[in-house]
């Protein structure tokens, strides 16, 4: 019996019949709503600002029913969270997920002290307001005795509870949040159950943690031997604060009649015909640590009256953002909307990608690399990122390996990796390693402009790569039109031989043991993909070459 669903359906119905339910609302009612309550303060220019408890999500008190099968705790979490709602008056919130095409709709349950929650996940999904008899997708928000006790303790300590229950079909998505009130678990909440359903439930593909942009530009054509317009749809796959809302948020536009949509920034389905489809319809939430003149497009979005600013470092009255001030939390966030971003594109979907470029932060690796669709699967299985604020802010910078670089999929890892490399390989998906952290010895920051010269020479065709491998086994960059190629090689800014040995050992040792680790507990990886990235040192020669397509 899938008692989250029951306690859900109860505490819905049971609400709505003694009168302490609030539903079907807009979004600026829903506005109104959040600006009564404590702690939600109005900026001068009209933004609705407020801070969480926790600053990040709960990803070490996170559990979800396929990984971790459900028993008597999260029965007791249902019945608890019934017994605590049963006189609250409850801000129900539904609305459709993405652009509505696939009929997969949620409801957010939030107690109305918090409903500036509500606000900001109605400013991010944003659809007209509607009442849903039965949604795909519940997201539940309640607090206990525990909560402000929960402020003066680091994240790993905190009495934090939050589980999700994927279920066999349609419907039974279910998710329970004990003692957050941050925003980012409704949003994943959504981003989680959408990976589960796309492979698991309805089988059309995958749900990558990639966004996507859509430019339209002039590309040399060389049959015909002159520039063609050209449709260019490209994914990036990061963790969060390895900068895929500032990659996806910029125009690479130069002449008349290109232009560049951004699709979505977080996430979306890759079916297995190729095509992507985002699934936030009303806004982007995005990281606001930095945030300045150098992002003009995300910057201008951030300080519009309709943004919703989450953690963000205030003025004294009257009340305005200050985005380099980072002394409350290194995870401040904004949900801006979608119609104050220039560059967001009208459509959340794609019939095809043509690139997929996986971000990463580590000084060994180029600015840019191509990969075979072997090595680009072995690099999602390994997962090489860093930590950020807004996963675990105690471990934030920190190297890290998170599976597809998606720490919300449930289930058979090996299962998913194969998925991908059959729609990678099928659909002929070009896809590139990219690092946007530092490179090289003196770990010298890869600039915004770098990246951005980068990708624009990618999508333009003006990027060539090396036959052979380099010290990772990593087609590296030779030619560019943009970027500077004297900072675009790794092994090139390494000019202490034995230290850059001792780095690639530590590395490759770091490999091999996930790589067992990974293969005890789903089985071993088809062999011409587990040997496409190397696993153990050896001397770099520049003439060793690989067989790429």
């Amino acid at each position: 019996m899938n008692t989250f669903k029951a306690a859900a359906t109860q505490l819905y119905e049971t609400a709505r019949k003694e009168g302490r339910l609030i539903e079907g609302r807009s979004l600026d009612e829903l506005k109104e709503i959040a600006l009564r309550q404590e702690g939600v303060i109005q900026t001068q220019i009209g933004s609705v600002a407020a801070d969480s408890e926790p600053m990040s999500r709960s990803a070490p008190h996170t559990r979800n029913s396929v990984d971790h099968p459900f028993g008597e705790e999260e029965a007791q979490l249902a019945t608890q969270m019934l017994e605590l709602l049963k006189k609250e008056t409850l801000i129900s919130l539904d609305t459709f997920i993405g652009d509505g095409q696939d009929g997969v709709s949620a409801r957010f349950l939030v107690p109305e002290q918090y409903a500036q929650i509500a606000y900001g996940l109605k400013l991010l999904f944003n659809h007209p307001p509607v009442v849903l008899e039965d949604p795909t997708y519940t997201i539940i928000y309640f607090t206990d005795e525990a909560f402000e006790r929960n402020r003066e303790k680091k994240l790993l300590e905190k009495d934090i509870s939050v589980r999700l229950m994927l279920g066999e079909k349609r419907g039974d998505q279910v998710k329970i949040c004990r003692n957050t009130i941050y925003l980012g678990e409704g949003k994943k909440g959504i981003f989680q159950f959408e990976d589960w359903r796309i492979k698991a439930i309805d089988k059309t593909g995958l749900f990558l943690h990639a966004g996507a942009r859509h430019d339209f530009l002039w590309v040399y054509d060389q049959v015909a031997g002159r520039p063609e317009m050209t449709e260019i749809v490209t994914a990036a796959a990061g963790l969060t604060a390895t900068g895929k809302t500032t990659t996806l948020c910029r125009k690479f536009t130069k002449i008349p009649r290109e232009r560049s949509e951004m699709i979505g920034d977080d996430g979306g389905a890759l079916g297995f015909d190729g095509s992507y489809a985002a699934f936030e319809m009303g806004g982007v939430y995005v990281k606001t640590e930095g945030l300045d003149a150098s992002q003009p497009e995300i910057l201008r979005a951030a300080e519009s009256k309709e943004a919703f600013l989450e953690n963000v470092a205030l003025t004294k009255y009257p009340y305005m953002p200050n985005f380099a001030d980072i002394s409350k939390t290194g995870n401040g966030r904004a949900v801006v909307s979608r119609d104050n971003l220039e560059i967001a594109s009208p459509s959340l979907r794609a019939d095809r990608l043509n690139f997929i470029i996986i971000l990463t932060r580590n000084p060994l690796v180029n600015v840019i690399s191509r990969l075979t669709p072997e090595q680009a699967t072995m690099q999602f299985i390994y997962g090489e990122s860093i930590e950020s604020s807004g996963g675990n802010p105690e471990e934030a910078g920190r190297f890290k390996r998170e599976f597809f670089l998606d720490p919300f999929m449930a289930g058979d890892r090996l299962e998913h990796a194969m998925i991908f490399y059959d729609i990678v390989k099928r659909n002929k998906i070009q896809c590139y390693l990219a690092n946007t952290g530092t490179i090289g010895i003196r770990e010298e920051k890869v600039t915004l402009r770098q990246s951005l010269s980068t990708y624009n020479d990618l999508v333009r065709n003006q990027l060539r790569f090396s036959l052979e491998a380099d010290h990772l086994g990593y087609h590296y960059p030779i030619k560019c039109d943009r970027a500077n190629l004297d900072l675009m090689t790794a092994h090139r800014l390494f000019d202490d031989s034995a230290l850059l040995e001792k780095r690639l050992r530590d590395f490759y040792r770091g490999r091999r043991e996930y790589l067992e680790e990974f293969e005890g507990r789903y089985g071993r990886i088809p062999e011409p993909i587990r040997e496409a990235l190397p696993y153990h040192y050896k001397e770099f020669s520049a003439r060793e070459a690989l067989d790429i397509e």
